[in-house]
């Protein structure tokens, strides 16, 4: 499973924002049971806990995590602007046209070319 279908896909967004707060739950109540003793928190022995090491492992991918659905989500939202969508698609199309174009143009055949760019001209507006 790739890492890209987890960040696009609602269904593991709503699975991961349900069931790591509770895996998180459950490791912090086990965490203070370990370092409970004599029904005293002895933070000193924090270390010792396995449940800690654990819950900085949780704590790494949960960051990792929100930090992927935040690009992916980000890049999404540029789209949502007309001047970055016509960037991107002149970005994306215009240097395929100039490589196809090349041999067109220099052997004195641009009227192709001309027309490709008046209709690319009445896309982007």
């Amino acid at each position: 499973m790739s890492f890209k279908i987890i960040t696009e896909s609602p269904a593991w967004k709503t699975f991961f924002s349900s069931v790591l707060p509770i895996i998180t739950g459950i490791l912090s109540g086990i965490f203070v049971i370990e370092i409970t003793i004599d029904g005293v928190i002895a933070w000193s022995s924090f270390f010792k806990a396995t449940s800690f090491y654990v819950l900085v492992f949780v704590a790494i991918c949960m960051y990792f995590y929100n930090k992927a659905i935040y690009l992916f989500e980000n890049e999404i939202s540029k789209f949502s602007d007309d001047e970055y969508c016509t960037a991107y698609i002149r970005s994306k199309c215009l240097p395929e046209a100039a490589e196809k174009y090349k041999t067109l143009i220099r052997n004195g055949n641009g009227g192709e070319l001309k027309q490709a760019m008046d209709e690319m001209k009445k896309v982007l507006k």
